[in-house]
């Protein structure tokens, strides 16, 4: 059975004379690139408050990925890395950096981080001189910017393609909140296939935090994408890219463990439910749009002011006498009255969201952490297209809750206590989701050719 309704041959030749110059005026051709971004010495890892020491073997080499996709009037460059995240900073540079080497626009780059909490941290006081994540941060940096620049300007070796998509499901997820919680179980790959229709790349677009390592554990690992990826590599006979979800509130299914052979199964699990899936080509055509908007996700207060953090900050510091959330909040306090005073706090928190229309594929990219129910909705909206929806994009910013989980108990760290660790300036209203959903139903339908 066919996932995506096929159109009618009237419509489909109307849309074909209506956009003549736009579909097939020039041909879509692609270059990968991949290269090991494995720290070489003993480093922080990211992703758990609760983990101590630093890392102390590689179970899985880390690598940066790099898709450049253009006709003969734009370009764009996709990045995924196995990686917890960047911050939105760090994005702009290496953003920048890209840009200025290989001439394509700044808001056709994307740089997304699988999330994988077995990669070291990319911020902070480790990466800074003398800490132990300094050298792995200056060498990731370089690495992913050649790789990405190589990429793009290698004009020889970007050759046409056709895509193929399909669509499966994996019972490794979870809600992590309810047993019963949303949770999308979809799979989503795309398969650019050269003129022999042989698979040039291969990517694949899941929701689940890869977290089936847990705190305890003290490997260097892209945990179970990346096991996913080797495995579909291998039957495929292609190099896989893997772009994380809508993952703000799920996880593998199950206690999560520090086991390695855990990780594998749970990555052999998630290969095996799209290994031997039946794809179905998209009608061909070289479209290449690229749509850009930044959501104004409105805070619980109107304007975000040096009494308005003081007064929070007393009301809730007394949350948890027996943690560190004391000494946390304070720390929030501090850090966001010194970005008031610098002009860097808005009065509501600006998400950058894009659409990128690739023959008939659409990729929609999001800053922050959204969760589930976002890219099902959005999903179900735009049935007649495949969309994948890449959270972890261009920097990390937010959780960002659905309006279900505004409405649950059992989210409430998410929506009183996230901004405190991920220095957000302020709780999210409760009218965010629905400011959110639009934005992204915005984009999506600015690059569909209707």
């Amino acid at each position: 059975m066919h996932v995506f309704k096929s159109v009618t041959i009237v419509i489909a030749m109307t849309v074909g004379f209506l956009f003549t110059p736009l579909l097939y005026a020039a041909q879509l051709k692609c270059n990968i690139g991949v290269a090991d971004i494995t720290p070489n010495e003993s480093v922080l890892l990211a992703g758990f408050a609760a983990r101590k020491g630093l890392s102390t073997t590689i179970h899985r080499p880390l690598k940066t990925h790099c898709l450049v996709i253009q006709n003969d009037t734009t370009r764009v460059c996709i990045i995924t890395n196995d990686l917890m995240e960047i911050s939105i900073d760090l994005a702009k540079k290496l953003r920048n950096e890209i840009a200025v080497q290989t001439g394509i626009p700044y808001n056709h780059i994307f740089i997304h981080c699988t999330h994988t909490h077995s990669a070291p941290r990319t911020g902070g006081q480790s990466v800074e001189q003398g800490g132990t994540n300094f050298n792995f941060a200056a060498k990731f940096r370089e690495t992913l910017v050649n790789n990405a620049v190589k990429t793009a300007n290698d004009k020889k070796n970007f050759i046409p393609f056709t895509l193929e998509i399909a669509k499966g499901s994996s019972y490794i997820n979870c809600n992590r909140r309810e047993s019963d919680g949303p949770c999308d179980h979809d799979v989503y790959v795309a398969r650019l296939l050269n003129k022999k229709r042989k698979p040039i790349v291969s990517l694949v677009n899941f929701a689940c935090h890869p977290v089936s390592l847990n705190h305890k554990s003290l490997v260097v690992s892209t945990d179970f994408p990346g096991i996913a990826k080797e495995e579909l590599s291998k039957t495929w006979k292609s190099e896989v890219f893997y772009f994380s979800g809508a993952a703000g509130n799920v996880n593998p299914c199950g206690p999560l463990r520090a086991d390695t052979a855990y990780t594998q199964s749970r990555g052999i699990e998630l290969a095996d439910a799209v290994r031997n899936i039946k794809f179905d080509k998209l009608q061909k055509n070289n479209v290449l749009q690229i749509s850009n908007i930044e959501a104004k996700l409105p805070f619980r207060a109107s304007e975000i002011t040096p009494e308005l953090i003081n007064h929070h900050a007393d009301e809730i510091k007394d949350w948890d006498p027996f943690g560190t959330w004391k000494n946390d909040v304070e720390r929030w306090r501090s850090n966001i009255l010194k970005k008031i005073a610098n002009g860097e706090v808005k009065n509501y928190l600006p998400v950058e969201i894009a659409s990128v229309n690739i023959g008939g594929l659409v990729l929609l990219f999001s800053q922050g952490e959204p969760f589930n129910e976002y890219q099902t909705e959005l999903r179900e909206n735009r049935s007649d297209v495949p969309i994948f929806f890449i959270g972890y994009t261009n920097g990390q910013n937010s959780y960002l809750p659905s309006k279900y989980a505004f409405e649950r108990e059992g989210y409430e760290y998410e929506r009183e206590q996230m901004h405190i660790y991920i220095g957000a300036p302020y709780p999210l209203s409760n009218e965010m989701p629905e400011v959110y959903e639009n934005a992204i139903k915005q984009t999506v339908n600015k690059v569909i050719i209707n």
